[in-house]
């Protein structure tokens, strides 16, 4: 059996590194943003310790690699509710680039790529 993920996508949100455990440990769970046809679909991303440093310095809307595997979580929330948590637990990732800009007729930025519909 397998378990690996491949995701090529933007990010939703400029990513935010938390230190967590006695050890003091870097994680960050970021938004990928992936297009199937017309349709956008959202992956939560958790990446930890070097690569969870190397995201923090993307920006949102740049666009990202990254390998992993399924991973879900069991927890109770507030009401006592057992929920479920599907991630992506990254093991590689790889910068791609900015988001380039073109400017419009009227000034504003267009996208190039016409993905549009993602909305960052």
């Amino acid at each position: 059996m397998a378990n690996f993920v491949v995701l090529m996508g933007r990010l939703g949100a400029d990513p935010e590194v938390r230190r967590v455990g006695s050890d003091n440990v870097a994680m960050t769970v970021v938004s990928v943003a992936t297009k199937d046809g017309r349709d956008s679909n959202w992956h939560s991303v958790q990446l930890w310790e070097k690569q969870a440093e190397l995201i923090s310095r993307c920006k949102k809307g740049e666009m990202v690699y990254v390998q992993g595997m399924l991973k879900t979580d069991e927890y109770t929330d507030q009401e006592g509710q057992k929920r479920k948590k599907t991630y992506v637990k990254a093991f590689r990732f790889e910068f791609c680039g900015s988001r380039p800009q073109q400017t419009g007729a009227q000034g504003e930025a267009t996208n190039p790529f016409g993905d549009d519909n993602i909305k960052f």
